[in-house]
């Protein structure tokens, strides 16, 4: 079976080196073969041109009953 993968980016929002992105992964839980959609959000800081800050939030509750066997 093939993967339902991919990413659906929302917003981006940006004030100074500080950034947030918001969207929807869609992915594929291996073990099961279940796809799932989760919620998420990215907040990024940019400094000198290199990512000094990564925080990733996403739907873990969807994501665990995807794994579920």
């Amino acid at each position: 079976m093939p993967e339902a993968t991919g990413t659906r980016i929302e917003r981006v929002l940006v004030d100074g080196a500080d950034a947030v992105v918001t969207g929807e992964l869609r992915l594929t839980a291996r073990p099961t073969g279940r796809t799932y959609r989760a919620r998420f959000a990215l907040r990024l800081t940019v400094e000198n041109g290199l990512v000094t800050r990564h925080h990733m939030y996403e739907d873990s509750l969807a994501a665990e009953q995807a794994f579920e066997g």
